[in-house]
């Protein structure tokens, strides 16, 4: 009897998950903007995190899928990540300045239309100055006072500093440098709403990434920073 009450337990939990499977694969079947085609199914709290980073994300973001908006606006890898950032960071924005915590779906709408519109204009919120190479340091990997060591040193004199986190946001990194007074480092902010699961070639896999080279541009040397040379699966190097 005790056999059997598991095997029925099992095919539920089963079952169950099957269910939950398809609704997460309908990416979003709660939205009726028109737009959550192009949307995946937002992580759970306890799930938005980065293992390798060991820290939960500072907003909830809205991860896009590639391979539709490839198909029906003809964005490539750039655009995409592009597109997916400036969205995210709109929202944060709203958000921001209201006590509301959704979008109607006439509002998703248009923040998405509006975003893409822009990045079909050439709209870039991650821009680099003209240099050889381009330093990427993993924020995660280090303590404060390391940060601030190699922010002191002159390393950065002939690179581009780049400062990656895995689960800040370009706002809360921002109000992170600015509260441990490194403005004067000159970093520029690679964050948690660029990465995807999905490859440049709009391949999806397990984890969350980006290929630096895609995003940066072939014509740099780009070099990775991290304490003692910890590697993160969530930086393609090039």
């Amino acid at each position: 009897m005790k056999f059997l009450s598991c095997l029925v337990l099992l095919t539920l939990i089963s079952c169950g998950s099957n269910g939950v499977k398809k609704n997460l694969d309908a990416s979003g079947s709660y939205r009726t903007s028109g737009v959550e085609q192009f949307f995946l199914p937002e992580l759970p709290q306890w799930n938005n995190s980065s293992a390798a980073g060991g820290c939960f994300k500072s907003s909830s973001f809205i991860y896009l899928n590639f391979p539709k908006l490839k198909e029906a606006y003809q964005l490539n890898y750039q655009q995409m990540i592009e597109l997916q950032a400036q969205y995210n960071e709109r929202l944060e924005n709203y958000f921001r300045s209201t006590a509301v915590r959704f979008l109607k779906p006439v509002e998703e709408a248009s923040f998405f239309s509006n975003t893409l519109e822009q990045i079909r204009g050439g709209v870039r919120s991650f821009k680099l100055p003209p240099a050889k190479e381009v330093e990427v340091i993993w924020l995660e990997s280090y303590s404060v006072e390391e940060i601030k060591k190699l922010a002191k040193a002159d390393r950065f004199n002939e690179k581009v500093p780049i400062l990656f986190s895995s689960c800040h946001s370009k706002q809360s990194l921002s109000q992170w440098i600015a509260q441990e007074q490194l403005e004067d480092a000159g970093f520029y902010t690679l964050t948690a709403e660029w990465m995807s699961p999905y490859t440049s070639g709009a391949e999806l896999k397990a984890g969350l990434r980006i290929e630096l080279a895609e995003l940066l541009g072939k014509n740099f040397k780009i070099k990775m920073t991290s304490f003692q040379n910890k590697s993160t699966p969530e930086l393609i190097l090039p």
